[in-house]
């Protein structure tokens, strides 16, 4: 099983490439994905208290299970002044 994870931004950058297909388990939730790219890619530095995740398009939170074929988004923080 598979899901793929697209990268918006500075993500796009650090990864350089704009989706990778990460291998998941059955019962694999957000988080494991976002465990698996910390270890591979640390210089994401991601927060789990502050990264907002979608799956499939619709906000969700870090406990969802994930399905085969599942689209993630890890969506950058929105700054302004």
């Amino acid at each position: 099983m598979v899901v793929s994870v697209r990268f918006h931004g500075v993500q796009r950058r650090v990864v350089r490439k704009d989706q990778i297909h990460v291998p998941i388990f059955r019962n694999a939730r957000v988080t494991d994905v976002i465990e698996y790219l910390g270890e591979r890619y640390p210089e994401l530095q991601l927060n789990r208290s502050g990264v907002l995740v979608s799956v499939n398009d619709r906000i969700s939170p870090l406990d969802h299970v994930l399905e085969s074929d599942d689209r993630i988004s890890l969506i950058p923080p929105i700054g302004g002044g």
